[in-house]
């Protein structure tokens, strides 16, 4: 297993304003635990975790299902909002900023559009369908909470999210292989905000 490189290897001045990175996939494709890994590899860096967004609504939650509601997607959207929020607030002040969340097919570009503020670093992990089947059966925990297909949101990865950013199929990586790759090949992670 390859070592995390020494935060003092990555490039970022200290008066700098952070860098935000965006991890994204189906879920169990590993975004929150590359994503901690990431923040962690990072010299000053904070992780904004999705799901934790997600479970900060204490009453009226909707859940997102294959057909959401408006309302589910109103909450959807305010999460991301909340996300880049608080990356713009920590990465002013020089911490990177790891946001890992679902963001999948025309909710990538939705996302895309609201994180209008500069380049970030876009990483998409799309492990391969059995791989998923697996870390979703190890978890215990049925992400797809409608009983939607697990073949149903990896083909969403898979046809119809834009490629673009740094596509890691880590299937059979660790998560610090992934991490090393994505520090590795940060030019193929920058993504320029829409026109």
């Amino acid at each position: 297993m390859p070592a995390l490189p020494d935060s003092s290897d990555i490039p970022a001045a200290p008066d700098d304003p952070g860098r935000l990175f965006v991890i994204t996939g189906a879920p169990a494709s590993g975004k929150s635990t590359v994503g901690r890994a990431l923040a962690e590899a990072l010299k000053k860096s904070i992780f904004v975790d999705g799901e934790v967004m997600a479970d900060m609504v204490a009453a009226g939650r909707m859940p997102m299902t294959a057909e959401p509601t408006i309302g589910a997607l109103e909450q959807l959207f305010t999460r991301y909002a909340g996300a880049l929020t608080l990356a713009d607030v920590y990465c002013a002040n020089g911490f990177d900023t790891v946001i890992a969340d679902n963001m999948v097919g025309d909710y990538l570009e939705d996302f895309l559009d609201l994180a209008d503020t500069g380049p970030l670093h876009l990483i998409v992990l799309h492990p391969s369908v059995d791989a998923v089947h697996e870390r979703e059966l190890a978890r215990g925990v049925n992400a797809y909470g409608d009983g939607s297909a697990t073949e149903n949101v990896w083909n969403e990865v898979e046809f119809n999210t834009k490629r673009v950013g740094l596509w890691i199929d880590n299937s059979t990586l660790t998560p610090a292989q992934v991490v090393v790759r994505i520090l590795r090949n940060l030019d193929e992670t920058t993504v320029a905000p829409p026109d």
